[in-house]
């Protein structure tokens, strides 16, 4: 889906997790030039999305800007892999629920200048990272309708 579109992808997500190690809930989305990417092209862009985090987690690439979305209050990160751009949100307060505009977060960097609207929303994903230890994720309930 072209950003432009500017359609609405609400997301909800419910979920439990192991909160005694250091790992990250987040959202992950792609972006890239064309609509239809094969599996080799790799992203201009990713958006990461962090709904909670423990043990001392962080995203790459340091704070640049604070924001509310979503009735939440927001860290903005900006970085990149050496091969495409990520920009994490981090949400000030860890919360296991949520039902989020995506969009929302996709016009704020649009806004900032840091992305073109004329890229393409190529992916969605849902998970956790664990960055020491071990730890587990279980999900209540999740979705994500495009309008």
């Amino acid at each position: 889906m072209q950003i432009s579109a500017n359609k609405n992808v609400t997301c909800g997500w419910t979920y439990r997790v192991n909160a005694g190690q250091t790992i990250d809930v987040a959202y992950d989305l792609f972006a890239h030039n064309s609509a239809n990417p094969g599996y080799a092209d790799q992203p201009t862009d990713e958006i990461m999305i962090w709904l909670y985090r423990s043990g001392g987690a962080g995203p790459i690439g340091g704070v640049d800007s604070t924001t509310s979305i979503g009735g939440a209050s927001w860290e903005v990160h900006r970085g990149n892999t050496g091969t495409w751009n990520v920009y994490s949100y981090v949400r000030t307060d860890n919360t296991t629920s949520a039902t989020l505009n995506l969009m929302d977060f996709l016009n704020d960097l649009v806004k900032k200048g840091w992305m073109s609207s004329s890229k393409y929303l190529t992916s969605i994903e849902a998970g956790t990272e664990v960055f020491v230890g071990t730890g587990r994720l279980d999900t209540d309930s999740y979705y994500c309708t495009i309008q």
